[in-house]
């Protein structure tokens, strides 16, 4: 059996498949290709603006996590910061420490 027949009125070849198999495979391409867009666009601006609109963020270091202010001195290693995140009225110094908020 032959995939497409020859219209003897136009000369064109036709599809033995259905019309509307072929608009849900376009449906789903547009689909996956926006999903795409989207995490791409997560991705990038998470690469551009890691802290967002926190004060810090978390870095995963082997099995457990440091948390890490904007404003960190880079002299400091990472294990000097705290695994626990601080409090609703502390904040975390540019060197580690968890103090209270001023």
């Amino acid at each position: 059996m032959h995939a497409s027949t020859e219209n003897a009125a136009d000369g064109h070849a036709r599809t033995n498949n259905p019309p509307g198999r072929s608009r849900a495979k376009k449906l789903w391409r547009w689909a996956i290709l926006i999903a795409a867009a989207i995490f791409f666009f997560a991705v990038l601006r998470e690469a551009a603006d890691p802290y967002g609109d926190q004060p810090y963020i978390e870095i995963t270091h082997g099995d457990h996590v440091h948390y890490v202010p904007r404003d960190r001195d880079p002299q400091v290693p990472l294990s000097q910061f705290p695994r626990v995140p601080p409090g609703p009225n502390e904040i975390i110094t540019p060197e580690g420490r968890i103090v209270p908020r001023e």
